[in-house]
């Protein structure tokens, strides 16, 4: 149990119904995919090209940590008023238009209207955008202030809803199962990651032939494992760096659980810790993480995993390490497909 109250979810975790609904859609898919004819359009290998990228080179990001005690000195904003600009300057195109001879010669007036017409429309829902943004990085900036303070105290409320606020999770939700933050002490930070199971990565590889043609090949069983090495040791890597940006705490622990076949064989699987890493500012601080392989990386920093290219990864004992971790996702019925 965390001693500031139980553990944070950033990221839910699916419950087991879940988890099994999906893996047996891609099964069905899988069995489709065999028996279907094989598109081979070119998309399709840059949109295995961008898949690959994402789950192998996630840790390839900058490390640039925010400083509170700075924020702290910095006053509040009034949010920006709404200006219309660009809208405004559209309806001045659209009321100023006056037909030319080519428009008057060819009839073209109601088209030119129409043109412009269409880019008032175009020109107000680019301001609201605008509006938008600059209203939420105002408000961003009206919390930090607020809680820059309880920050620099490594109050656990404030490390809280700095993280929910500033972790970017349309980048890493895909890439992860489960993401939840704990305190088990003062000033010690445990991140719980859930990693996507091996049957959830890709089992076949997309490239484009001479012909600029996707061709799909069949990922070998021994490659798929080093695949999931890859991508287990880059997400850690990326959700330690993104938690250390935040929160100003000089060393964090990492620990990474994914679902693995039972020790009992019994068909299921079970969730396991598979690898751990403490994660200290300095590291971070001395490297780029941009140019690094992340396995080398990730072990290089002191992390332990039990891993061979023949069974993947195994569980790892955590028992001195003292770590709180989250609660079990409940038993529930699984979302419509």
């Amino acid at each position: 149990m965390d001693a500031q109250g139980g553990p944070t979810t950033i990221i839910a975790t699916m419950s087991r119904v879940d988890r099994a609904t999906k893996k047996a859609l891609r099964e069905r898919e899988r069995k489709e995919r065999s028996t279907a004819r094989r598109s081979a359009a070119p998309e399709l290998a840059a949109r295995y090209a961008a898949l690959f990228e994402q789950m192998t080179r996630a840790h390839c990001v900058k490390y640039e940590r925010r400083d509170w005690v700075k924020i702290a000195e910095v006053g509040p904003v009034e949010p920006a008023v709404r200006a219309h600009a660009l809208e405004k300057k559209a309806r001045r195109a659209l009321a100023n238009y006056r037909p030319g001879i080519i428009d008057g010669l060819f009839g073209l007036q109601q088209d030119r209207r129409r043109a412009l017409a269409a880019k008032v429309l175009e020109a107000a829902k680019k301001d609201a955008e605008l509006y938008g943004m600059a209203r939420r990085n105002a408000d961003l900036h009206n919390l930090d202030i607020s809680l820059a303070a309880a920050m620099t105290a490594l109050d656990y409320g404030a490390i809280e809803t700095a993280l929910q606020a500033h972790l970017p999770i349309p980048a890493l939700q895909p890439i992860l199962e489960g993401l939840a933050v704990a305190m088990p002490g003062p000033g010690r930070l445990v991140v719980h990651i859930d990693m996507l199971e091996l049957d959830a990565l890709p089992d076949e590889s997309v490239e484009l032939n001479d012909a600029g043609r996707s061709v799909h090949a069949l990922i070998t069983p021994t490659a798929r494992h080093e695949l999931q090495l890859a991508y287990v040791c880059s997400a850690a890597l990326r959700v330690g760096l993104e938690v250390m940006t935040v929160v100003p705490i000089d060393r964090i622990d990492i620990l990474v659980r994914c679902f693995l076949p039972a020790a009992k064989a019994r068909g299921e699987a079970e969730q396991y810790p598979i690898a751990h890493l403490r994660l200290t500012h300095e590291q971070l601080k001395a490297m780029d993480l941009r140019r690094m392989e992340p396995v080398s990386t990730f072990t290089a920093l002191g992390g332990r995993l039990d891993w061979d290219v023949g069974r993947g990864f195994a569980p790892i004992a955590i028992e001195d390490l003292k770590l709180s971790g989250p609660a079990a996702p409940p038993e529930r019925l699984a979302a419509p497909a």
